[in-house]
């Protein structure tokens, strides 16, 4: 069994270290346009700090990704209750939910398994879930990161993985360039909590299906950008395999990452609230990085229009999220 960094590889230089605990992406290298090899996701330095993180970094979260509203659900015809840590709200499984369990780790030179049991006495949500998830770096420089789990109780599952991207080490992202396949987003309220609604982003400022820097999501280059959404992958009727679903590079570094995913939705969080010290003391504040998650539906238990997240015995969770590095003509 495992406990310490992981690393798979491969041979074009990319290369990913994992932590068990949490299933923690801890570091992502892959060379610049010049050569030299960029860490793309935030972090710590050693173990300790990774244990004692509480802004997620790297880390598998849920049982549910994202907000619960007001930390209640039904399920079942049953109410539950949780314990808020987001204002009203009940985020990331809460402080007992994955990103705090030590998985058992199985490594090969190029994956990493970890597995991780949940149940309703430790993170209050329904249920139980027996969860594995892997992690894949292969020689087309694609990271793989696939979700599986069944369970023995009836409940809910809706994980992501929560790292945190500057593909450049700049102090903010705002430079960095996002494109995404989405028609529409998810509307939230000024707790950054859905309504319900879904909005078309045609005309607002949640529309990125062409490409544009991050900073004109603000309205002033100064502004500390708020962006904290769901945006909705368009599917295609009839389906097809899309080249990618989000794209996100700098032209600095000339490194782009790209993601398909078969999760419904995008979460894209600019860090807004990010205020802690990480790898080599750097400070890590707001607009630091871009938190790219994805998942089903922030607060999907609480409305029926969303997508059902429950899982029951006999049924299997699979979920994958792939990401693609290259460079930028």
């Amino acid at each position: 069994m495992a406990s310490g960094f992981i690393e798979i590889t491969n041979k074009q230089g990319l290369s990913a270290t994992l932590l068990p605990f949490g299933a923690t992406l801890a570091k992502l290298t892959f060379p610049d346009k010049e050569g030299k090899n960029q860490d793309l996701v935030l972090g710590f330095n050693t173990i300790d700090e990774f244990e004692s993180d509480t802004q997620s970094l790297g880390k598998t979260v849920g049982r549910v990704a994202n907000r619960i509203k007001n930390s209640q659900l039904k399920f079942d015809g049953k109410e539950y209750k949780m314990t808020p840590n987001n204002g009203p709200h009940y985020l990331h499984g809460g402080p007992n939910g994955l990103g705090y369990k030590m998985g058992i780790g199985r490594h090969a030179p190029q994956s990493v398994s970890f597995s991780v049991k949940a149940n309703e006495q430790e993170d209050g949500l329904p249920g139980d879930a027996k969860i594995d998830v892997t992690y894949t770096v292969n020689d087309r420089n694609q990271l793989i990161i696939e979700h599986h789990a069944t369970c023995e109780i009836p409940g809910l599952l809706a994980l992501t993985n929560h790292a945190y991207w500057n593909l450049d080490g700049s102090e903010d992202v705002k430079e960095h360039f996002l494109e995404m396949d989405s028609e529409e987003y998810v509307e939230v309220d000024d707790t950054f909590c859905p309504t319900g609604a879904i909005r078309c982003v045609k005309g607002t400022r949640f529309d990125f299906r062409n490409r544009k820097q991050l900073k004109a999501f603000g309205e002033s280059e100064n502004e500390i950008l708020d962006l904290d959404n769901d945006l909705v992958i368009a599917r295609k009727d009839p389906p097809i395999t899309p080249t990618s679903n989000l794209r996100f590079w700098s032209q600095k570094s000339g490194i782009e990452l790209s993601i398909t995913t078969s999760y419904p939705v995008i979460h894209l969080y600019a860090s807004k609230f990010l205020d802690c010290s990480g790898k080599n003391g750097e400070h890590y504040g707001a607009n630091k990085a871009l938190a790219i998650e994805p998942q089903f539906h922030s607060a999907a238990p609480n409305f029926e229009n969303f997508p059902d997240v429950s899982l029951r015995p006999g049924q299997d969770y699979c979920q994958e999220i792939v990401y693609t590095f290259s460079h930028v003509n």
